[in-house]
């Protein structure tokens, strides 16, 4: 276990310095979902919200930036298959999950960063205590990576090539973010239903932050268990079924 974790902190430490010799993908990741943000609820700007209305209208698009961000950590493995890096590499680490743990943590900085940002944007355009709105969205990141990081993970499972893989991407995230806003049109699904949940990662990001704001702890804790389970199962399934030989090779 020692090993395991030396190795993560090591291919964790390349990723980020992979990231630190290219500062523009740096800025670009951090602050491109400060402009979406702004552009999606900008009429919102310099009106105080409460807390129930923060997560009816600015969480959503919060939540699609995590889903997006554990999107791509999962593509950024299929890349390094695609790449020979997976077959390179996999005789030097004790697991290949060294790989996809510190892509996960080295984006999950990217967007605590993001978060971070994003509290004070909301504490000067909302008017929000600035310290306890950090703190719920840091929280919220830690309850939904992994379940949302393992929802992602079938991407490095499937033998696609590297043009395919972004193409993947950028579909997966289209279609969870306008079938998320379908779902709840069309069914009305309450906050506590795991089909709803286990759906759509952005409600899922939604719903917990809610659990930790608006008082819905009882009413949402059990569905956030459920959920978690099976997408750990998910996950454990992808995992197992890695492709680490190149496609564009086979």
């Amino acid at each position: 276990m020692r090993k395991y974790g030396v190795q993560v902190a090591v291919y964790t430490q390349y990723f980020m310095k992979v990231l630190r010799d290219m500062p523009g993908v740096i800025v670009y990741t951090i602050c491109l979902p400060l402009v979406f943000l702004a552009l999606n609820v900008g009429d919102a700007f310099f009106k105080p919200l409460t807390t129930s209305a923060y997560v009816e209208h600015i969480m959503p698009y919060i939540g699609w930036m995590i889903f997006s961000n554990c999107l791509t950590t999962a593509g950024n493995i299929a890349s390094l298959r695609e790449q020979g890096y997976l077959k390179q590499y996999r005789t030097l680490v004790v697991s290949p999950s060294v790989f996809i743990v510190s892509q996960a943590l080295v984006n999950g900085l990217l967007m605590l960063s993001t978060l971070f940002l994003i509290a004070i944007l909301s504490s000067i355009a909302f008017k929000l205590a600035f310290l306890p709105l950090l703190g719920q969205l840091w929280l919220t990141l830690v309850l939904v990576y992994l379940p949302v990081t393992c929802y992602s993970l079938p991407l490095i499972a499937l033998a696609w090539r590297q043009r395919a893989i972004n193409t993947a991407i950028n579909a997966v995230s289209l279609l969870v973010i306008i079938g998320s806003f379908a779902i709840n049109a069309v069914l009305n699904l309450h906050v506590s239903n795991p089909l709803l949940n286990l759906i759509s990662p952005i409600y899922l990001v939604n719903n917990v932050f809610a659990m930790l704001t608006v008082g819905t702890i009882s009413q949402f804790i059990a569905t956030y268990g459920v959920i978690l389970v099976i997408l750990l199962g998910l996950g454990w399934f992808s995992y197992r079924h890695l492709k680490l030989l190149p496609t564009e090779g086979l």
